[in-house]
């Protein structure tokens, strides 16, 4: 159930519209998912992987703030795309969150639906 859950997620942030600035539609708060527990979640300056490191977020993290999400498929470009371009387009989507003071860009397809901790 969980697992469909994240599904869901993903494919409502892929739908979302690609465009130069973050749409802050989707969940307010997002948690980790998919992160080793001996790992964290880099949060960049930029929304890439090459932008700086400017802060950390543990495997266990909630409450992360949604502050937009961009990239990935419009829905009609979603309809037409193969399962092998479904999943490219799902890590292009980088999210702009706030956590505990540190505002910047995470991948994603590591987040799903949190609670306001």
């Amino acid at each position: 159930m969980e697992r469909r859950f994240v599904s869901l997620a993903l494919v409502a942030l892929l739908f979302s519209p690609l465009s130069a600035s973050a749409d802050a539609s989707g969940p307010d708060y997002f948690r980790i998912v998919g992160v080793a527990s001996s790992d964290v979640l880099n949060i960049r300056s930029q929304p890439t992987a090459r932008s700086a490191i400017i802060g950390t977020i543990s495997p266990s993290g909630d409450g992360i703030e949604n502050l937009g999400c961009q990239g990935g498929f419009s829905y009609a470009e979603w309809e037409a795309a193969s399962p092998a371009e479904r999943e490219a387009a799902r890590k292009r989507v980088w999210c702009r969150i706030n956590y505990r003071g540190v505002s910047g860009w995470v991948a994603g397809w590591f987040l799903a639906e949190g609670s306001a901790r």
